[in-house]
Parts: C-alpha cells; sequence; structure tokens
C-alpha cells in the first residue's frame, strides 16, 4: 500500500487530491479531540490567522472551498466559546470581519504546529530544486484553474 502506482495520470490528480485531505485530517485528528473543535472550525481559525486580510465568512468560502453554511456553523461555535469576534465594516455596513480574540491565541498556535508538520510531511525526501520546480508547475496549474473560472 506504501507504493500505490497510479497507471491513469487524470486519475492522480484527482488520488492525490483525496489523499492529501486524508493525511491533512489525520495530522490534526488528535488536536479536534483535545481542543473540542471540528476540522471546519480549524480551517477557520488557520484560514483567519494565515490570511489576516481576507477575513470575511465570504473570504473564507471564496478561498478555502467550504460551504457558506459550514462556514456560518463553524464561526457562530468559535464565537460562542470566545474564540471569534464580529466587526461590522465601517464603509459597507453589510460586510462583518472577523477576528480572532487572544484567548483564542494558544490554540492557533498549537494548530500551526500541526499545519507545520503536515507541511513537513508533505515536503520530506523533496530537494530544494525539486520544491522549486514543483512550485512553478503549481503556479501554472494555478493560473489554469483561474483562466477557466474567469471564463
Amino acid at each position: 500500500m506504501k507504493n500505490e502506482p497510479v497507471n491513469n495520470k487524470q486519475s492522480l490528480f484527482l488520488i492525490f487530491n483525496w489523499k492529501l485531505k486524508k493525511v491533512y485530517e489525520k495530522v490534526f485528528y488528535q488536536l479536534t479531540e483535545e481542543l473540542q473543535l471540528t476540522q471546519n472550525e480549524i480551517d477557520v481559525l488557520l484560514y483567519l490567522y494565515n490570511n489576516a486580510p481576507f477575513n470575511t465568512a465570504r473570504d473564507i468560502a471564496r478561498y478555502r472551498a467550504m460551504s457558506k453554511s459550514m462556514i456560518s456553523k463553524s464561526v457562530d461555535s468559535l464565537y460562542r466559546r470566545g474564540y471569534l469576534s464580529y466587526e461590522t465594516d465601517e464603509i459597507d455596513k453589510r460586510c462583518t470581519h472577523l477576528k480572532i480574540e487572544p484567548v483564542a491565541i494558544p490554540i492557533v498556535e498549537k494548530l500551526l504546529e500541526a499545519q507545520k508538520e503536515f507541511f513537513s510531511i508533505l515536503t520530506c525526501n523533496i530537494t530544494g530544486e525539486e520544491y522549486e520546480a514543483m512550485e512553478t508547475v503549481l503556479n501554472k496549474m494555478y493560473q489554469n484553474i483561474i483562466d477557466q473560472l474567469e471564463e
């Protein structure tokens, strides 16, 4: 099971994406139990910490590909626990900015450590040169995706 060959190149992307998600969830599983947070709540906290200027529920939906209902449920739960607060935009009153509260910072720090572990798992055995090549290819693929979405 360690080296599962993928004969269909198109399937490689789908299988890679599925397994990537499984490893991500496995890395965070212990923290979901310890901190009594769902994976979606963890994703919201990490997104807000890592992407500070993009701090609305709409931003999370756009960049994390989470459903609006899941974001709403997670944000409400985090708000009730005192981990998040809301600020209404001064220019556009319909827009609400989300802010991580200081009480949640130790939790976010634990989550960041798990996130670092995840990226370490992904990049072990990859040389600097291979990493640069991968980054170039992924950026091109990302631009292809963006181009398709904007058509």
